[in-house]
């Protein structure tokens, strides 16, 4: 039989990975919502503002199995963390990025250090729950994808209308 203790801590890493894929594609997204000005902005014609939205999948795409391989050599907890916190580098620096390259490098950045946060997860949960529960905890994290587009949204044309892009 299961401990409480034990089933309250696999349900906190499930909520750590839901938040984690959240704000993964909340930081996916907040370009589009920022679009408009940041084309008036930094005088992006349409073609150089697609290149930007579409260089996070280019290298995110690259280095999906790149990231698993990174995935089963590093300890999980520490993968994550960096990964983290380089991809929040790369999507706060991408505020202060005064020119097409600049912004362009950043997404591609920011595609590369995302690229292990799945198999991250995957591997969190193949080490944390049960085979008998990994299904229904990979499905509530993956639903953090949903959450941080459809629902998290909002909040970032809450704070581009207070902040700017």
């Amino acid at each position: 039989m299961k401990s409480p203790a034990t089933s309250r801590v696999r349900y906190g890493v499930a909520g750590m990975l839901f938040v984690t894929v959240a704000i993964n594609y909340l930081d996916r997204g907040n370009l589009s919502v920022a679009a408009t000005g940041l084309a008036r902005d930094l005088q992006l014609d349409p073609v150089r503002l697609g290149l930007i939205f579409s260089g996070f999948g280019w290298t995110y795409a690259i280095f999906q199995i790149p990231g698993g391989w990174l995935v089963d050599r590093v300890r999980p907890r520490v993968l994550c963390a960096l990964a983290c916190g380089l991809w929040s580098l790369a999507t706060l620096m991408q505020g202060f990025a005064g020119a097409f390259l600049a912004l362009l490098g950043l997404r591609l950045l920011l595609g590369l250090f995302e690229a292990p946060s799945f198999p991250i997860c995957n591997r969190l949960v193949t080490a944390w729950f049960p085979e008998t529960e990994r299904a229904g905890a990979i499905g509530f994290y993956t639903s953090g994808q949903f959450i941080g587009l459809g629902l998290l949204t909002p909040l970032l044309v809450l704070a581009q209308r207070h902040f700017g892009w």
